[in-house]
């Protein structure tokens, strides 16, 4: 049986679909990356109830070091995650992990694989860990957000930057 959640769903994907929202914002944004401001990512996790403790323990054990590298080597600037302030009937998302980066990162210096292997040289206890986080996780999806800037007398989405600069 499907699910009222799954037909509002069903029913709102539909409703994109028709009036081509989802191509137009693409084409918005295109070309839209400002080369001074920092690279902001979300990622949103959903997780079973009553599993979210377990779930947080395993991130901060085999996750958080790889987040925590990159901070320290300056390929990120910080990395954040929260929790919904008060519950939710069907909130699509328990976690948020907001990350920022530098508009032009410093290199790693490493692969992540090579940054895995250093940070945990029991590789198996590592791949058993994130795998049971990723058994927990039952949704994710990732996101970025892209910084206008308000200060223009004409803030647009519409026009592209070439060379920092927007064309009009």
């Amino acid at each position: 049986m499907i699910s009222k959640k799954h037909i509002l769903g069903i029913v709102a994907a539909i409703g994109l679909a028709v009036i081509g929202i989802q191509s137009v914002a693409a084409q918005a944004l295109a070309g839209r990356d400002l080369p001074d401001r920092p690279r902001v990512s979300v990622s949103y996790y959903k997780v079973p109830p009553g599993k979210h403790d377990e779930w947080l323990a395993l991130y901060k054990k085999w996750h958080r070091p790889i987040m925590e590298a990159q901070i320290k080597a300056g390929t990120t600037t910080s990395s954040n995650l929260y929790a919904l302030r008060n519950h939710q009937v069907g909130s699509p998302y328990d976690f948020v992990i907001i990350s920022v980066s530098p508009a032009e990162p410093k290199p790693l210096g490493l692969s992540r694989g090579e940054l895995i292997k250093k940070l945990f040289p029991d590789i198996e206890a590592y791949v058993a860990g994130e795998k049971r986080r990723w058994e927990l996780t039952v949704d994710h999806w990732d996101t970025s957000l892209l910084e206008i800037d308000i200060d223009d007398p004409n803030p647009s989405v519409y026009y592209p930057i070439i060379d920092g600069k927007i064309v009009k």
